[in-house]
């Protein structure tokens, strides 16, 4: 028999009449300690006590470059959403931060999006004033949020 991941099982082990040491060996308990726990949850903890500090200019230099890149864009994408100005650099510039302390990926890309802002601007053109876009803009962004994350608690 097989596993729904394709490993043999315990009793494929037995049945063919083979020990796999693999198979029947107990695997140590790992000691968990709250810092392993927080670590897992919030990978800087990790990564930044070890950060190589020759590598600390370059990753300034980067970080003002795509920082200044992103005020313009973001204010583009605030206004194919139809909502306050003010808003494109806050989603543009809040999730690489908050990546940074709970992201595990190196060569990720987080913000917004082009299509994602057209879209979302298509759903709010028809809702009142610009303050109400703004509004049920925001409404629409948490819930969205809600939903991911309880798609990814079903895995």
């Amino acid at each position: 028999r097989f596993s729904i991941g394709g490993r043999p099982t315990r009793t494929m082990a037995v049945e063919n009449g083979k020990a796999d040491p693999l198979l029947n060996e107990k695997k140590p308990k790992i000691e968990r300690t709250w810092l392993t726990v927080l670590q897992e949850q919030m990978p800087i903890l990790y990564w930044l006590p070890r950060y190589p500090m020759e590598n600390l200019k370059a990753d300034v230099a980067g970080s003002l470059t795509l920082g200044c890149i992103l005020i313009g864009q973001s204010l583009a994408h605030a206004n194919l959403c139809q909502v306050k100005l003010i808003n494109g650099p806050y989603s543009c510039m809040l999730p690489p931060i908050v990546y940074a302390f709970f992201g595990t990926c190196v060569h990720s890309s987080v913000g917004t999006g082009g299509l994602v802002s057209l879209l979302t601007g298509e759903v709010l053109a028809n809702v009142g004033d610009l303050d109400e876009r703004t509004h049920a803009g925001a409404i629409l962004t948490a819930l969205v949020g809600i939903i991911m994350a309880l798609m990814r608690s079903e895995e």
